[in-house]
């Protein structure tokens, strides 16, 4: 009997009522592993040592915040991986969007958590009189937003998906900030003008379109909305990445805090 399938608490990530998707849990999740290491190493290379080490410094921990800011931050293969990661979870995620029926309703609440997320980030920069964690227009932003034009163009069927798709990634090699001096904030959200900051910065040139390529991908390939491999999502080694591409909502919105205090808990100890 052919299984339907069902949308979990989460967000971004579609369910089976009996049998997950597991891969597309796998591929969120390595992704989310991969975007935590990195906000880590660029705490450790460019926040915290202007606490621990304003007046010079030595050590492990000195030493691992040298390595994160002169040379794992400009390291080409960085730079690759992060294309790789950007486009595995942003596709993802409009692959999922293909599986669900509910894109209007769930844009619509993530849209209400990433601007609670811009005022809570507003207020920190507030309280420590600095403008460093405010997001204005970042991942769950544009996720929201993606979302929402999925959720018009889908009642049209793949095709204007697919254009629109199409048209951003190739209109993303030739504008970018520089194209527009000024603009405002929809510009900035965009991408076409420099007018804001975002510590989070994903506007929808060119990522609207990784979004809209994944879901009309999606609604081939998992036309009947089953994994390809099903024998293989129980591994040991695989349910950790699963298991984190199952909750990447929750995990976006607490890791970075959680890094932070971890890191200003080990200041404290070692540095």
């Amino acid at each position: 009997m052919e299984q339907r399938t069902e949308i979990t608490n989460s967000s971004i990530s579609p369910a089976l009522p009996q049998q997950r998707i597991w891969e597309l849990d796998f591929i969120r999740g390595l992704c989310v592993a991969l975007m935590i290491l990195d906000h880590l190493f660029y705490d450790l290379g460019f926040v915290f040592p202007q606490q621990w080490f304003a007046d010079g410094g030595s050590g492990i921990i000195y030493d691992i915040c040298y390595f994160a800011r002169n040379f794992y931050w400009d390291w080409p293969v960085r730079h690759i991986i992060r294309v790789m990661v950007l486009a595995g979870f942003i596709g993802s995620c409009g692959i999922s969007c293909s599986l669900s029926r509910s894109n209007l309703k769930r844009g619509l609440k993530l849209l209400a958590v990433a601007l609670a997320l811009s005022g809570a980030t507003a207020l920190m920069d507030l309280i420590m009189d600095q403008q460093s964690f405010f997001i204005s227009f970042g991942v769950l932003h544009m996720l929201a937003l993606s979302m929402l034009a999925y959720a018009g163009l889908s009642r049209f069927g793949p095709w204007p998906s697919l254009v629109l798709g199409a048209a951003i990634l190739v209109a993303s090699l030739f504008v970018g900030p520089e194209s527009c001096s000024g603009g405002g904030f929809i510009l900035f959200a965009l991408g076409l003008g420099s007018e804001g900051f975002s510590a989070d910065y994903f506007p929808l040139i060119p990522y609207l379109g990784w979004f809209l390529i994944g879901a009309v991908l999606g609604g081939w390939l998992y036309r009947e909305k089953r994994s390809f491999f099903p024998k293989h999502g129980h591994g040991k080694a695989l349910k950790p990445f699963m298991w984190l591409g199952r909750h990447a909502l929750l995990l976006y919105i607490l890791h970075q805090p959680a890094i932070y205090l971890i890191l200003l808990l080990l200041g404290k100890i070692f540095a």
